[in-house]
């Protein structure tokens, strides 16, 4: 076995040998594999950095000329909201729901 490991972690960056951890700067992010050397014990390591991102797209019945169709629904905390059944987008409060 041997003395010393990888490290991966989606928080902060570990040193493989003394296992000191710092949270780099965004600026300092790069996709490409480079030399990085610890600040605590001074070894130096390959260090690779990889992304993740996550695309949230979200229907809007207005967007598109179209009007919402409000729906009261039942929450948990036993009040009535109003909701659409198209685009489940929630009704702005003060705004009241028009009767279908």
């Amino acid at each position: 076995m041997s003395e010393f490991s990888d490290t991966m972690n989606d928080d902060v960056l570990e040193c493989p040998y003394c296992k000191h951890s710092y949270q780099p700067e965004a600026g300092d992010y790069d996709e490409g594999e480079r030399q990085e050397e610890c600040e605590d014990c001074g070894k130096i390591y390959h260090l690779h950095q990889s992304f993740s991102v996550t695309h949230h797209a979200q229907p809007d019945c207005e967007l598109n000329g179209g009007t919402h169709n409000y729906q009261p629904i039942e929450l948990r905390d036993g009040k009535s909201h109003p909701f659409c059944t198209v685009c489940e987008k929630c009704q702005p409060h003060g705004e009241l729901l028009e009767a279908v």
